[in-house]
């Protein structure tokens, strides 16, 4: 069931996405980000400490990394794994992986989900945005990437870079 719906996520991946270049290798989202934020979710301080992530899609398929750490209220939560689904429009991705490992065992073998938008490079261009991670099911997880909805939670970030490659 479960390659299932990562054939299904790829799939829609890459019907969304376009066909890759003649090199197999197509979309493409990297960054490392760090931002802080204030009464948000319920919580009075939460700061993404540490994102980074690698995802591509080669032959249609997802591939990559993530590593995530961020603290709510002073409690740490941290996650990684690899990279089972991206969707790359324009200047933004969707991308989602399996939790790997994690500070909460519960979250081991689950799903997790961003969005991200790239908004260049320039002096006098806008901060990159981001949102945080998401965590539910390897099918909301590939829901997530298939869907492609516009952000819900968006947060201009504090520092670091993304870069998304379509």
């Amino acid at each position: 069931m479960k390659s299932i719906v990562l054939l299904a996520a790829a799939a829609a991946a890459l019907v969304a996405t376009g066909v890759a270049g003649a090199d197999g290798v197509g979309p493409s989202a990297t960054g490392g980000v760090h931002l802080t934020v204030h009464d948000v979710f319920g919580l009075q301080t939460l700061e993404l400490q540490h994102f980074s992530f690698n995802a591509k899609l080669k032959d249609g398929v997802a591939d990559g990394w993530y590593s995530y750490r961020d603290v709510e209220d002073g409690a740490p939560f941290d996650l990684d794994g690899p990279v089972t689904c991206l969707t790359v429009i324009g200047r933004d991705a969707w991308i989602g992986g399996e939790i790997e490992r994690s500070n909460d065992p519960t979250l081991i073998g689950q799903g997790a989900w961003w969005h991200v938008q790239d908004n260049g490079e320039g002096a006098g261009d806008p901060p990159d945005v981001t949102s945080f991670a998401g965590v539910g099911s390897p099918e909301d997880t590939a829901a997530f990437c298939a869907a492609h909805r516009p952000f819900r939670f968006p947060f201009p970030i504090d520092g670091g870079n993304l870069q998304v490659s379509g």
